[in-house]
């Protein structure tokens, strides 16, 4: 355990695994707070340390708050608390702690847009706000969401004279509209900006395999850059990525 925390804190508590013993056989994962609120239950791990240590590291993969073992005396009083059970609504009598494990969404609710209109059900909403700590701490963080700088250019049947572009990718494929192998090159270039733009190059003549192009085409690879002269052919986005087709290139 002492590896695991190595990279983690306690400044703002901790969570503590519960040691079992022979009334309560299971050991059980607690968030322990440093401003004075009492242990909050989370769930039941398992009925061996080991099981129950890595059922703990396990959900505290993403999470930055470190992870120790208490015996079970600290937290005995806190069991049979009704403070965090539901009075109302589907959920009626189970505690908070059940319901965020089969229903999260629900206690995320609670915390947030839950108003209570009698004063001893505010101890319910703090308790949910507890937890919704708890779940952003659990939850893997989300992931950057790509936005990319391309935006269409031009007109259908605009001429884009002077384009200057970067090729990022190529691929090659055979025109099977023709008996012998032509290979064609599709390809995807960006400008200064990163408008993103699509064109082909047609084989300039049969090549011997479809895994080669002929000594007469011009072979395109990624990261060379052209210049040239098109005709807009057409728009299109996918993924939220914008492209603008183009036809009847010219180079140079």
């Amino acid at each position: 355990m002492e590896a695991f925390n190595a990279a983690r804190t306690d400044g703002h508590g901790h969570y503590a695994i519960s040691i079992a013993t022979p009334y309560r056989k299971y050991y059980a994962l607690w968030r322990v707070f440093p401003d004075g609120r009492p242990p909050l239950f989370v769930r039941t791990l398992a009925d061996t340390f080991a099981m129950a240590a890595g059922k703990a590291m396990d959900m505290l993969k993403h999470c930055k708050v470190q992870l120790k073992w208490e015996d079970n005396a600290r937290f005995a009083p806190y069991y049979e608390q009704t403070y965090d059970t539901l009075t109302f609504g589907k959920y009626r009598g189970k505690r908070i702690s059940e319901v965020y494990y089969v229903d999260p969404g629900y206690v995320l609710w609670m915390a947030n847009r839950f108003e209570p209109e009698k004063k001893k059900l505010l101890k319910l909403k703090e308790t949910a706000r507890s937890f919704a700590l708890i779940h952003a701490e659990l939850t893997p963080p989300r992931r950057a969401v790509y936005r990319s700088p391309s935006r269409f250019v031009g007109e259908k049947g605009d001429r884009l004279e002077g384009l200057r572009l970067k090729v990022l990718y190529v691929k090659q494929q055979v025109d099977t509209y023709k008996p012998d192998f032509y290979i064609d090159q599709r390809i995807l270039a960006a400008d200064a900006e990163g408008n993103r733009f699509m064109f082909t190059e047609k084989a300039a003549g049969r090549s011997q395999t479809p895994k080669a192009l002929s000594c007469f085409s011009r072979a395109f690879s990624p990261g060379m850059e052209v210049t040239l002269s098109a005709r807009v052919l057409g728009h299109y986005e996918s993924h939220g990525v914008k492209y603008t087709r183009l036809g009847y290139v010219k180079y140079g």
